[in-house]
């Protein structure tokens, strides 16, 4: 889908048009493929909608599903707008290079006029110019100024105080619009639509409507999983199962569980239980699932989903044969800050998106089977190292290959790593770096940043909140920049002038709590939860190619989604 200012008439009989769509976007080697193409022209009702999806990034895909255009085909399969005022349905004649574009001529083989809309005038250029808010106050003062000569006045007066250079119509055009042959190679060898994304937020938290009977498995993290609970249903029927009974009887006591087990099987066949939370060591996760899925129970399981491939495919497979849910505690996937970033890349807010940026971690010291690299799998890149990895394919897509490296051990009473640093790099032109330690704090600092060529955003863990950086100076530091001597400049100036700060209403910015109401909510409707285990096998091998990039110290290439299982 591509908006263009115009198009221009050839010919009336018999009917035909010429278009000139830009090649680095993706409607030109579309119509290149297919000869055939639909002009939509849009009524003046549609005002907002097309300036959204002018916005939007270049390389964005799915941009009318994005804005809310409805496609469809007619008897010829020429796809076109169903809200459009009139349709014309086309089919290439001839094409003509012409640089930067190719311009396409077109038989017009039917004009479809939308009767419902047929009292609207079409949509006009100038009309989507500007911001929503200001469009019609700015065509006000526009045309005032120009009724009264008072924009000529102006303009003459600027010409006067700042004379302009000669005219030079090709070098405005090429500096504007404009591309070379060599700029073109340059910019589609990554494609001309980013298809590396795959994963998407939920759009809205899932809503609990009735009461379900959990038994949460493990004493330790299983504290935030209980306390979670109670806040994603205060009317849940809550258990505890744990090996120590002081410990699982303490827990019960203080979340005020209706039953105490500490035999995991005994909890799984109890009739009260219709799904288990699983918070427990790594490498007993697939014995857990699978012992909850002979038993007829749901399972939401804490990540990593396993420490291998095998087990993870075993859990899978062991929930398909009985028919139950199998969820992997992923809570960046409910995270508000992420969903909000999704919606900002979609909108075109940060054009391009480019360098994904993480630090994320601070002191700690593991003990007991999380200091056993055996037990846990690793160390600090499988434990948080996912967490990152599932906010990477939700923001910037699926990468194609890693390298990863590490700084001396500082916590030697832990077999696993205490720190790592990753540099992920895809085919579609982004790249990501991230730094997971448990040996250095992190200091005051947002855990993802994410660069793009119109804007930034900073995320901040925890947080209902993110910080949006437009590359278009806003009003204050705009004038400031106006301010000599520089040295004034620079000191009345703050970054924080340039901040949009983006707040969400969602109650907790963790995602736990989304995380845990995706759970009920999949148990009591009987649907596939939104994170699917798969994203969690899928988590579970880019992290175990980073292990590879880290044993062998070199680039190693990671499976494309569609090579999985």
């Amino acid at each position: 889908m591509f908006v263009s200012a115009s198009f221009a008439q050839v010919s009336l009989s018999p009917p035909m048009v010429v278009i000139n769509p830009n090649r680095m976007h993706s409607i030109e080697p579309a119509i290149a493929q297919t000869s055939r193409f639909a002009i939509n022209v849009m009524p003046v009702a549609s005002c907002d909608l097309v300036a959204r999806l002018m916005s939007m990034r270049r390389r964005e895909p799915n941009k009318a599903q994005a804005v809310g255009l409805r496609i469809t085909e007619d008897e010829r399969h020429i796809p076109f707008v169903e809200g459009a005022l009139r349709v014309l349905f086309c089919e290439v004649e001839s094409t003509i290079p012409s640089g930067d574009r190719r311009l396409y001529i077109a038989r017009v083989l039917e004009s479809r006029l939308n009767a419902a809309l047929a009292d609207q005038r079409p949509l006009l250029f100038s009309d989507v110019l500007g911001s929503p808010s200001g469009r019609k106050v700015w065509k006000l003062f526009r045309r005032a100024f120009i009724v009264s000569g008072a924009l000529d006045l102006a303009k003459r007066l600027r010409d006067k105080l700042r004379p302009p250079p000669p005219p030079n119509i090709a070098l405005t055009t090429y500096e504007e619009a404009g591309a070379t042959e060599e700029e073109i190679a340059r910019v589609t060898e990554y494609d001309v639509v980013d298809r590396s994304r795959r994963l998407t937020p939920p759009a809205a938290p899932a809503i609990v409507k009735q009461k379900v009977g959990v038994c949460v498995v493990g004493t330790g993290w299983g504290g935030v999983h209980c306390r979670y609970l109670r806040m994603a249903s205060p009317t849940v029927r809550l258990f505890v199962c744990g090996r120590n009974a002081d410990k699982a009887a303490r827990l019960g006591r203080s979340v005020g569980a209706e039953g105490i087990f500490t035999d995991l099987r005994t909890a799984a066949e109890d009739a009260r239980v219709q799904a288990l939370t699983l918070a427990l060591p790594h490498d007993i996760h697939r014995q857990a699932a699978e012992t909850a899925a002979a038993a007829g129970k749901h399972v939401l399981v804490e990540k990593p989903i396993a420490t291998d491939l095998a087990d993870a495919d075993a859990m899978i497979d062991a929930a398909k044969s009985a028919g139950t849910i199998l969820m992997v505690a992923e809570d960046m996937h409910f995270r508000p800050a992420i969903r909000e970033a999704v919606d900002c890349i979609r909108r075109g807010d940060v054009g391009e998106p480019l360098y994904l940026l993480v630090h994320a971690g601070g002191l700690r010291r593991p003990q007991g089977w999380a200091a056993d690299k055996n037990r846990m799998g690793g160390g600090v890149l499988i434990d948080i190292g996912v967490h990152y990895i599932r906010a990477l394919r939700l923001l910037m897509g699926e990468p194609d290959r890693v390298l990863a490296s590490r700084a001396m051990q500082i916590n030697t009473k832990m077999l696993g790593e205490d720190s790592v640093h990753l540099v992920f790099s895809s085919r579609f032109g982004w790249e990501a770096a991230m730094l997971l330690t448990w040996s250095s704090p992190r200091g005051h600092l947002p855990d993802i940043v994410l660069a793009g060529e119109k804007g930034t955003l900073h995320l901040w863990p925890g947080k209902r909140y993110l910080d949006y950086y437009p590359a278009t100076p806003r009003v204050l530091p705009s004038l400031i920049s106006y301010v000599r001597p520089y040295w004034l400049q620079e000191a009345l100036f703050r970054p924080q002038m340039q901040r949009v700060r983006l707040t969400q209403p969602d109650k907790d910015g963790t995602g736990y709590l989304g995380e845990m109401r995706e759970f009920l909510a999949a148990v009591i409707e009987g649907r596939a939860p939104e994170s699917r285990p798969e994203d969690g096998r899928r988590d579970l091998e880019i992290v175990l190619r980073c292990y590879e990039s880290l044993d062998r110290g070199t680039w190693t290439a990671i499976p494309s989604v569609d090579s999985e299982k």
